[in-house]
């Protein structure tokens, strides 16, 4: 009850598997050549999700794991803990050699904070800020499932510019929120960081 619901998340592999190849297959469409794709997954998805990576149009390249740290729960004592999420990355034809940063990590570990948790399914803006690294500063980032605007605020925050989906009107408007607060403390920064060049 802490997190308003969201719908749509109950299909069984093979539908799974069609919906997703063509939704990847629309952002591929309107992704530009060598852009980056990325799709969160856990252990019960991770093949069909691999599959349907490749089916929509992306050039699978690598699996990142996303550590949630040792606080992540175990169903009880004989069970390894579910501490990983997976992140699925490819890219639209051929990887280009990026200029502005990187390499970066393969294995991403980022503690779940609940004061920065605002979506059943939320992921920290630590983990999305490492994210949107190889997008330049400037890019554009799109989250065709927005939820409460995680990604987004990562990318306020580094500099890139942003377009969200989301069709639940709870979860747009809790992103709308946490994009106007991001917008506020991306101009401060960038006020200050004028400031302190014109000191200098």
């Amino acid at each position: 009850g802490r997190y308003p619901t969201f719908s749509g998340d109950s299909r069984d592999q093979r539908s799974y598997l069609t919906w997703c190849s063509l939704w990847i297959a629309e952002c591929v469409r309107i992704l530009k050549p060598g852009g980056y794709f990325m799709a969160f997954t856990d252990w019960r998805q991770l093949p069909v999700m691999t599959d349907a990576v490749q089916a929509g149009g992306v050039f699978w390249r690598v699996i990142v794991a996303w550590d949630k740290g040792r606080g992540s729960r175990a169903p009880h004592k004989g069970y390894f803990k579910h501490q990983c999420e997976y992140i699925v990355w490819g890219t639209k034809g051929q990887a280009v050699i990026l200029e502005h940063d990187g390499p970066f990590e393969g294995c991403i570990q980022a503690i779940v904070r609940q004061d920065d948790k605002h979506h059943m399914t939320g992921k920290p803006t630590q983990l999305m800020s490492e994210l949107v690294r190889p997008v330049i500063p400037g890019g554009l980032v799109l989250d065709p499932f927005a939820g409460s605007a995680s990604t987004g605020v990562a990318a306020v925050l580094t500099g890139r510019r942003f377009i969200g989906i989301e069709r639940e009107l709870a979860y747009a408007e809790i992103s709308r929120e946490r994009l106007t607060e991001a917008e506020r403390q991306a101009n401060f920064l960038a006020g200050q960081a004028n400031a302190q060049t014109e000191i200098n």
